[in-house]
């Protein structure tokens, strides 16, 4: 009688052990999210003023600054929605940015003013932000994902309802646009 009771308290240790470490790991994920969120608003919040300090420099290409202020509205549009519709934006907002970028970059009269080199470099370290972001967050979706994939762990997510998350990325399309900036002829007039 005493061996099977202290196997049924061994038995609820356990199992209590499981679930606050899936527990742990699953709010890691969301603590993650969240952070992506916190970066992805600053990058949002830093567009209008880059924008705006481009324009005043020079006054043609309306359409290259009205498109990514689009892409960003989408963005913020959907910053509590589902993972992929948000990568889906974040994704159409990082290529609004390098455009945006490459054409600041063929003007060195407007890269030259400070406050456009301030907001630059506030952009710059955003990105570099999300990024650390989604590496955490990819990090601590491994982590949960492993423990609900491992038994005993497993059996006790399934159990309590535990799901699977998502990891953070851009899909192949988006990571092309995303890293190649296209080319910005500013001899011609816009269309």
């Amino acid at each position: 009688m005493t061996t099977l009771f202290i196997l049924l308290i061994m038995s609820l240790g356990g199992f209590v052990y499981l679930q606050n470490r899936l527990a742990a790991a699953r709010n890691a994920v969301t603590n993650g999210r969240s952070g992506i969120q916190v970066q992805l608003k600053r990058r949002h919040d830093l567009v209008p003023g880059l924008v705006s300090a481009v324009r005043s420099a020079i006054r043609q290409e309306n359409h290259v600054f009205d498109r990514l202020l689009d892409v960003r509205e989408k963005a913020i549009a959907v910053r509590q929605g589902s993972l992929e519709d948000i990568e889906r934006a974040e994704g159409d907002l990082t290529a609004g940015l390098s455009t945006f970028l490459g054409y600041t970059e063929h003007h060195p009269d407007v890269t030259s003013t400070e406050n456009i080199l301030q907001l630059q470099k506030q952009l710059e370290e955003t990105e570099d932000q999300i990024s650390a972001a989604r590496r955490l967050y990819n990090g601590n979706v491994d982590r949960y994902n492993t423990l609900l994939d491992a038994i005993p762990s497993c059996w006790v997510g399934s159990l309590l309802g535990f799901e699977r998350a998502a990891f953070f990325a851009l899909d192949a399309d988006q990571l092309k646009s995303a890293e190649a900036a296209p080319p910005i002829d500013l001899t011609r007039a816009p269309s």
